[in-house]
């Protein structure tokens, strides 16, 4: 069973190698400040307001006074969802058709697999500076690492970021894994993370300090990129038993009980089933006591980093109410992928051996600096219930992610809205916010259309959909396929994790794709296979001929 599972684990790991006065347009009154904030590598179900027993207070609060979108969808991994939120295009365009680590060698240099948010595209950021608005970014960026690909350089006027797409939450800017050092920019000039860093604190003082440093009555938009929840996990001391012995009963339990509380909150319908588990993942049952220990220890060491961002955005909202900018400011949260499955041996050249031999792996020193820890394939799976899979992954698990959207104008609070819609709406909705109109060239040069739909007309409540009856939504990663129109989904994912041929689900009654459909739905299976055909050529999608693709 160890043998196969550590095989399991290494083929994983060599496919995976995130309207009232305020919501309006320009000439239609005081324009709104847009906070959005983005959390990393977080499962679908890992808030209170989507079903958690994590205690999210500030998310909480937000969801009470918004609007919740059960059905939003993202990248399957940190970089695709990166490049479609700052672009309003699918990634394959945008320049993340991979990642940029794990880019096939027939992939590297051709049009949309850059490794960089390119030029064929526009960076919301700078349409919204162009638009009469402060832009300002904290956190991870993971759009290209040359000063050219900086935020600083795609129109955040005020930036400190994370380049690459993980490293310790510490000051000690420890690499994640081997041979990736982190680079840090403050305003595209190499810096070193302060004395006393902590990720989640730290980028959320920046974003207060940005918004407060203002000396005009200019509209504001905020970008604030946690790197928490992303492996390695840590915490500040004070944070690392909050969660002690809550996690006792193991993954099977807290997946039953975070469906039955999902039905309660009709976050899903009431026949859901739970996704398929992991035959090479062992359940809570097959676990000796010692294993039990370990794998209950990440959880809660898990639970506590997210709640703990939780309290920094909390800190945050607090700050926009005290000022006097909660009532004109729309926030918006999400995760940019599903929770993330992957040891911390798993990535690029970083074997168990490495990680041994370069961090403080001893149990007591769990979560603390120099520990190099991640959440687990029975956790993430736990993470996303109700659905299958997870980060890295086009199955449910790994793109459907909590949106929450607060502010006024926002229509009904504590609303639950089941609009199909799409990470890359975001960017249109931000212009459409602002009165701007997205251009055919920028900066001389021609510029492709946005392939996002603006979700304004649903947040206030003027229509039921984002994007009409008939338009599909690609994703592609490592060769893995799916599209959704609709309640209809296909995918295709090779085994061991799938069938090794596509599939067909409805979204409607099975959202954990328990119950294949393909067989006995033979003209619905042959009108999304011909709308993916229509989207491969539209994007230009270029499968890997070999090389290692690889999920940050």
């Amino acid at each position: 069973m160890k043998l196969f599972l550590n095989a399991a684990l290494l083929l994983v790991a060599a496919f995976l190698v995130l309207c009232s006065m305020a919501v309006r347009p320009a000439g239609a009154g005081e324009r709104p400040n847009i906070m959005l904030i983005v959390i990393d590598d977080m499962g679908y179900s890992d808030i209170g307001p989507f079903g958690a027993e994590i205690r999210t207070p500030a998310l909480d609060r937000l969801a009470a006074s918004g609007v919740k979108f059960t059905d939003f969808y993202v990248g399957p991994a940190c970089s695709p969802t990166r490049s479609m939120l700052m672009s309003g295009t699918d990634n394959h365009v945008a320049g993340m058709g991979a990642n940029a680590e794990g880019l096939a060698p027939n992939q590297i240099g051709q049009p949309g697999y850059e490794g960089y948010l390119n030029d064929r595209v526009v960076s919301v950021a700078s349409l919204m500076k162009e638009a009469g608005y402060h832009t300002y970014m904290a956190g991870k960026w993971h759009l290209g690492e040359e000063p050219e690909h900086d935020p600083f350089r795609r129109g955040f006027e005020k930036s400190y970021a994370l380049i690459q797409g993980g490293a310790s939450h510490f000051d000690d800017e420890w690499m994640m894994c081997a041979n990736y050092t982190p680079t840090y920019r403050e305003n595209g000039v190499r810096v070193h993370v302060p004395r006393g860093f902590f990720s989640s604190k730290f980028y959320t003082d920046k974003i207060i300090e940005d918004i407060e440093g203002q000396k005009d009555d200019k509209p504001f938009f905020a970008y604030l990129a946690y790197t928490a929840v992303h492996d390695p996990l840590h915490l500040p001391d004070d944070w690392l038993d909050k969660y002690k012995g809550s996690y006792d009963a193991g993954y099977d339990a807290v997946r039953k009980a975070r469906l039955e509380r999902m039905k309660e909150m009709d976050l899903v319908p009431e026949g859901t089933a739970l996704g398929s588990w992991l035959e090479m993942v062992p359940t809570w049952d097959d676990l000796d006591p010692e294993q039990r220990k370990m794998e209950a220890r990440r959880m809660e060491i898990y639970a506590a980093m997210v709640e703990n961002t939780d309290f920094h955005i909390g800190r945050l909202l607090d700050y926009l109410q005290t000022s006097g900018r909660v009532d004109n400011t729309l926030v918006i949260f999400f995760s940019d992928n599903g929770a993330n499955g992957m040891p911390m041996h798993a990535y690029p050249g970083t074997d168990e051996a490495w990680v041994e031999r370069n961090s403080d792996n001893r149990f007591e020193n769990w979560g603390r600096r120099g520990s190099r820890i991640a959440e687990g394939m029975g956790w993430a799976q736990a993470s996303v219930t109700p659905f299958r899979l997870f980060k890295g992954f086009i199955a449910e698990g790994g793109i459907r992610s909590p949106l929450i959207v607060s502010g006024p104008g926002v229509k009904g609070a504590g609303e639950i809205e089941t609009a199909f819609s799409h990470v890359m709406d975001l960017a249109p909705t931000f212009l459409e916010i602002a009165g701007a109109t997205y251009p055919d060239t920028f900066e001389g040069r021609k510029i492709v259309s946005q392939r996002g739909k603006s979700i304004l007309p649903v947040l206030t409540g003027k229509s039921d959909s984002v994007r009409v009856e008939d338009e599909p939504v690609g994703w592609e990663m490592m060769g893995w396929r799916a599209l959704r129109i609709g309640q209809w989904k296909i995918t295709w994912i090779d085994r061991p994790f799938g069938t090794s041929g596509w599939q067909l689900f409805d979204l409607a009654s099975d959202p954990g794709e328990t119950n294949d459909l393909h067989a006995d739905n033979p003209k619905q299976l042959q009108r999304l296979l011909k709308m993916w055909d229509e989207y491969e050529k539209e994007v230009g999608i270029i499968y890997a001929e070999e090389g290692l693709p690889i999920s940050f």
